[in-house]
């Protein structure tokens, strides 16, 4: 990922497409999963937050292996570990309030 000229190599359009998709919908998504399986309590609250963790570099190195929109998932993992850190945070009160 160093290699990229930028940080936010893809634009800020896709990078914001991204960010949602990461962090509302990837969660929003657990969230309902873990509801129809009936899960609650803790164990939901751990598999919300699990969704909003940040990618891991390792689907970087796939991506630029298979040259497969290296440049996208770059930008993911560099915003998404910024941004990740008051997320999560904000999501642990969040759900520490509705419990």
């Amino acid at each position: 990922m160093a290699l990229q000229g930028k940080i936010i190599a893809c634009g800020a359009a896709l990078t914001i497409y991204a960010m949602i998709l990461r962090f509302v919908v990837g969660p929003a998504t657990m969230a309902l999963g873990c509801v129809v399986l009936g899960l609650r309590g803790n164990v939901l609250r751990i598999a919300i937050i699990q969704a909003a963790l940040p990618q891991a570099v390792t689907s970087f190195v796939y991506a630029q292996e298979y040259g497969l929109h290296a440049d996208v998932l770059s930008t993911a993992v560099i915003v998404g570990t910024i941004i990740s850190l008051p997320l999560l945070i904000a999501y642990y009160a969040i759900l520490d309030i509705m419990s």
